[in-house]
């Protein structure tokens, strides 16, 4: 359903794709723009604003000062975090980056380390940093300096982070230890013990406008920066002005780590870069010049990328050392043949192989939103196949931040939920699906199923009537969509199964 031209005149609406872009680095230009407006309704709806259409004027021609930006900030913002997230990246810090660097410092004399930590939602990554320091200095950390920065948009997540308190969703993994060592147990809360607590220095910084190195705020001379999922939903402008800003903040041996998503807004910046675990990593001063030189090859650990200035027709490996699975490189444009051998890859059953080749055609340069979107669903998948819930939900919210709107992503979280035996997650999910895509076949009939189970027979009733509708108007023999080769006879056999089933 186009919601456009019922809602706001295209003046009003080129107005708030200006703002938005302007404030908040997001890009809803083109066939995005029905997103934009889907966001705004919701926020509407929690406001309650009855007039949309005055709303929107109103606006749209407002002074965005600080207090405006942050009103907005919830409805762009995705609060979707959890301790050790990418442990895989915190292993490579420890031994790669931070391990070596706190070595160097004590035999140099020079104690003193400085962290930031960019768009910390609530606070999981900026704690998950400092137990990692502490692990790592060890017995001698009380004659360290250490300054530890945390930053965010969202007011509200910040005031979250300063309190330290969580739920069970920000545990992800086999937590138990950790638990017992960083938190104490606050009702169905845990809250970081006071050793850690207040060592953390949080604050709002809004990283499309905010300057950069900012010495006032200690942004500058930073030994590592994490600014993780959060330029993967900015305009490619804005994204590469924010890496300009975030690298000049950085000593010179300072690291600034992104998200695999974000490699190829990254090569498309101009910069090279290589992978840090499960992430990818940029060294201060590692823009590209006009034609990268081939580099020796580095410890197997780094994997490095080297990405080529914007200019170039397409992102190159070095040919020194390869990419993880070294696969050839596309001759056409987007990285379709990257695309196409991870999807067959993915199809028969090759999920390890399948992974790599999407990360390289993450570090790609030229990708749309969409793109970028697409291929974090497939990593979805491919985790999901394996049993790997918690790396397979890592991957859907990064998706779910590039499109909050996908009726797709939330039929994944909705299987993941069934998945991990959550019922209520798995509920919300079904509803999200059906109000963003009210004809998904599958959501009516997996929603049927909750609600009989949950003894609202009326309601499954007609979740099956809504289902058999939808199925009526296509092909008996036809492919159910998500439904993995499920024709619609077949789904249609269980509608009738689970009808004459007894409550």
């Amino acid at each position: 359903m186009d919601l456009i031209e019922p809602i706001c005149s295209a003046r009003v609406l080129e107005v708030l794709l200006h703002k938005v872009h302007q404030h908040l680095g997001l890009d809803f230009s083109g066939a995005r723009r029905s997103e934009l407006l889907r966001r705004f309704r919701l926020l509407a709806l929690e406001q309650g604003q009855a007039d949309l259409p005055t709303w929107l004027e109103a606006l749209a021609f407002a002074e965005w000062d600080e207090a405006q930006v942050q009103a907005l900030t919830p409805v762009f913002t995705v609060g979707e975090t959890y301790f050790r997230r990418d442990a895989e990246a915190f292993d490579w810090l420890a031994r790669q980056h931070l391990g070596p660097l706190i070595t160097r410092r004590r035999e140099q004399g020079y104690r003193h380390l400085r962290i930031w930590s960019a768009a910390c939602c609530t606070g999981e990554e900026a704690y998950s940093l400092l137990f990692l320091l502490d692990d790592l200095l060890g017995k001698d950390r009380s004659s360290w300096s250490i300054e530890l920065f945390a930053s965010d948009l969202n007011q509200g997540f910040l005031d979250r982070a300063e309190q330290g308190r969580y739920g069970q969703n920000a545990f992800r993994r086999n937590e138990d230890e950790f638990r017992q060592r960083y938190f104490q147990a606050e009702g169905r809360y845990w809250r970081v013990k006071p050793a850690w607590r207040g060592r953390i220095r949080f604050f709002r910084h809004n990283l499309v406008q905010g300057r950069l190195p900012n010495a006032e705020k200690g942004l500058a001379e930073l030994d590592l920066i994490l600014c993780r999922n959060v330029l993967m939903y900015f305009s490619p402008e804005q994204s590469a002005g924010a890496l300009r800003r975030l690298l000049s903040c950085l000593t010179a041996e300072g690291l600034l780590l992104l998200s695999a998503v974000e490699a190829g807004l990254a090569t498309q910046a101009g910069f090279n870069g290589f992978w840090a675990g499960s992430n990818c990593a940029l060294r201060a001063g590692s823009r590209l010049p006009h034609r990268p030189a081939v580099t020796p090859p580095l410890p197997r650990v780094e994997q490095p990328f080297l990405w080529q200035p914007v200019s170039a027709p397409q992102a190159k490996w070095s040919e020194a050392t390869p990419p993880p699975s070294a696969p050839e490189l596309p001759q056409q444009r987007g990285c379709d043949s990257l695309w196409q051998r991870a999807r067959q890859a993915l199809e028969q059953g090759r999920h390890p192989q399948s992974r790599k080749i999407l990360l390289e055609y993450l570090a790609s340069s030229g990708l749309t939103q969409a793109e970028r979107h697409q291929a974090c669903l497939l990593m979805v998948r491919s985790w999901a196949d394996e049993q790997r819930g918690d790396d397979a939900d890592s991957w859907l919210q990064r998706a779910l931040a590039l499109d909050p709107t996908s009726a797709t992503a939330h039929w994944l979280a909705a299987m993941l939920a069934q998945q991990a035996g959550d019922e209520p997650a798995t509920l919300v999910a079904l509803q999200k699906v059906l109000y963003l895509d009210p004809e998904f076949i599958l959501a009516h009939f997996h929603l049927a199923r909750l609600l009989r189970a949950r003894g609202q027979q009326p309601a499954s009733d007609k979740a099956l009537r809504n289902c058999r509708e939808l199925l009526g108007r296509l092909p008996p023999e036809a492919p159910v969509p998500e439904g993995d080769g499920l024709s619609c006879v077949q789904l249609l056999r269980l509608c009738e199964q689970l009808m004459e089933a007894k409550p």
